[in-house]
């Protein structure tokens, strides 16, 4: 299982390597200003990174009115391809539940990133208990209550997933 800790400075260079191999991220340097961020370390390096927003009010400011109030917004996540499968971007969703739960918050939001391994990112979340609100297009929402996900997270744990 992952040690699933928040970004230090130390990581950032990493982080970056790992943004740009999932396709998500700039050649630039990486800085995470603003956000929260956790990543995942298994056997002492970065495999795992997820980016959120744990106050945010997305669905009523983007004029999706069925949309719960305030959630956590997950921005970005990515796992190296090794690691994949391993339950480490499940391991990422469940500590961004916990934070957001301990917020008071009830529900996690996304919008998963189009191109490569699109298809992939959206059975992932799928799996984890993430569906589409509002109309199926590009940049949909997705969205799942925070207890679905810990229910799932401990689930696959439970199963030796």
């Amino acid at each position: 299982m992952p040690l699933i800790r928040d970004i230090v400075q130390a990581d950032y260079s990493m982080v970056e390597e790992l943004l740009r191999s999932n396709h998500l991220g700039d050649s630039g340097f990486y800085s995470p200003e603003g956000l929260d961020v956790v990543v995942a370390e298994l056997h002492g390096s970065v495999v795992g990174v997820a980016e959120f927003r744990l106050h945010c009010d997305f669905g009523h400011d983007e004029g999706r009115e069925e949309h719960p109030g305030e959630q956590a917004f997950i921005l970005t996540m990515a796992v190296a391809h090794p690691d994949r499968r391993s339950g480490v971007g499940r391991a990422l969703l469940a500590e961004i539940a916990r934070r957001a739960q301990n917020a008071g918050h009830t529900f996690l939001a996304l919008v998963p990133q189009d191109g490569a391994d699109a298809a992939d990112r959206h059975a992932f979340f799928h799996a984890c208990g993430f569906t589409l609100y509002g109309p199926a297009a590009p940049g949909a929402a997705w969205g799942c209550q925070v207890s679905e996900v810990l229910a799932a997270n401990d689930t696959a744990y439970t199963e030796g997933g």
